[in-house]
């Protein structure tokens, strides 16, 4: 994955739904089903989009591509200040 696919990853994902549930998409006990029936339940998505959220996320972390992703986020301007603090507790753990 490149930078730019991480960019368009990103976007696809949402800045904000990869930090918040970061810990969920990197743990390979949530089962693909059980992470779309989480999102749709908790964040009221549509299962498409969870789908499309949860194989982004995945593929960040299989290409090793989790801390540049976080570097992309934290130079975001305009996201929540609770975020913006959990992926400072992320990127120091």
């Amino acid at each position: 994955m490149n930078d730019e696919q991480l960019e368009r990853s990103l976007r696809s994902i949402r800045k904000e739904c990869f930090v918040k549930y970061y810990e969920l998409f990197q743990d390979r006990n949530w089962s693909k089903e059980d992470l779309i029936e989480h999102l749709i339940a908790v964040e009221g998505y549509q299962e498409s989009g969870c789908i499309t959220q949860i194989s982004k996320s995945r593929r960040i972390f299989d290409d090793q591509r989790e801390y540049d992703a976080l570097d992309i986020v934290i130079s975001s301007n305009h996201l929540p200040i609770e975020i913006i603090e959990k992926e400072r507790i992320l990127r120091f753990q």
